[in-house]
């Protein structure tokens, strides 16, 4: 449910810059600002009027943001929370910068990632290239600004350079909403100011890209449809009639090597979390061969119809600070029979991200589709 937000508070909180040259002036058109019904409202606070969020956000509709400079001050306490700003948001679909309050000074104090169908990908882009270390000034204003230019972004966070440039953005390019959010305290924002601007230029620089193994898989078949989750977690054969009526598509990996699933659908945090990845493995003779594998967040793998291996990644299950971050840090031995040898990953989305990835050495006589 939302609100919409009354005038007589967002006068005084929000200047918007509008145009693609950034005219300025204070916008008038605040029937476009919407509150989430709970967890988000307008206070005073440190001398301001802000936005407070805590569970909620606001959201400008029609900002029409792809190109420009979204800028604001934050107020963080020092303790465990998620708070930053959505921006080319579209169907649930966005780029996303947030803040991590209770890892101040350390690497990931705030990171970027893209957003899919409802679902952000922290645990696939978690390196450098998308996070940077920064010290956080608590119970003050902290002023942020994102510099964002097609496929690139610089983030200031308290500097007058970039403390962070993301040379190769991964949501929607296209233009959208922009939304304030944030969770598990109370963030304040303040001076929010949005120019849309295609001049825009960035001046950063990115950490260079890793080099993938010369053995990953490039793309998988993923079925459109996801499934039940006990379907195929306690199951030793795979049902086919899970398979009747699935359009299965072609889903590229990205730069972390992992195809991202959340492209092609949602989790409903119900029961249905799971999704079909599938790959075709032909061999001229029976052989077993090793087969390298990374999943967010669970896993049953199947050979020929037959579980031959499961696993479970999901944040925390095994200390409270396992993070379930995809790698190939796992592996199975494949009995191929000779011919085509369907291989079907069930994979399930918990939380912090959905992806397979995997690799196999080549081996003669066998063939990867």
């Amino acid at each position: 449910m939302r609100k919409q937000i009354k005038r007589s508070f967002l006068a005084t909180l929000f200047f918007i810059w509008w145009g693609s040259t950034g005219a300025y002036g204070q916008s008038t058109d605040w029937d476009q600002w919407t509150f989430s019904e709970n967890g988000a409202e307008i206070v005073n606070y440190l001398g301001r009027s802000s936005l407070r969020v805590n569970g909620g956000f606001a959201q400008l509709e029609n900002a029409g943001f792809r190109n420009g400079v979204i800028e604001f001050d934050i107020s963080m306490e020092e303790k465990r929370g998620f708070a930053g700003v959505y921006f080319r948001w579209n169907d649930n679909s966005a780029e996303y910068f947030y803040f991590r309050p209770h890892m101040s000074g350390k690497p990931d104090a705030n990171q970027y990632t893209p957003r899919f169908n409802g679902l952000a990908g922290w645990q696939l882009y978690h390196s450098p290239r998308f996070a940077v270390p920064t010290e956080y000034r608590f119970d003050s204003w902290i002023p942020v600004k994102l510099v964002v230019k097609d496929r690139k972004m610089d983030v200031y966070i308290d500097s007058d350079t970039p403390v962070l440039h993301v040379d190769n953005l991964l949501g929607p390019d296209a233009a959208g909403s922009v939304n304030f959010g944030g969770a598990r305290q109370n963030f304040h924002f303040s001076n929010i100011r949005i120019t849309n601007d295609d001049t825009v230029e960035t001046v950063g620089e990115a950490p260079e890209r890793p080099v993938l193994p010369d053995n990953l898989i490039q793309e998988f078949s993923v079925a459109s449809s996801t499934v039940a989750d006990a379907a195929v977690e306690a199951a030793m054969e795979l049902d086919r009639r899970l398979l009747e009526g699935q359009v299965w598509q072609t889903l590229e990996i990205d730069e972390s090597g992992a195809a991202n699933l959340a492209k092609v659908a949602g989790p409903d945090r119900n029961t249905n979390n799971t999704l079909l990845v599938k790959k075709t493995l032909r061999s001229d003779k029976e052989q077993t061969v090793r087969f390298f594998y990374g999943f967010s967040d669970r896993v049953t793998v199947f050979l020929n119809g037959r579980a031959v291996a499961h696993g479970d990644d999901t944040y925390q299950t095994r200390d409270y600070r396992h993070l379930g971050t995809v790698g190939l840090y796992d592996s199975v031995f494949l009995p191929l029979e000779q011919g085509d040898n369907e291989l079907i990953f069930a994979v399930t989305e918990g939380f912090g991200g959905w992806a397979i990835k995997a690799a196999m050495d080549p081996m003669d006589g066998v063939e990867i589709n």
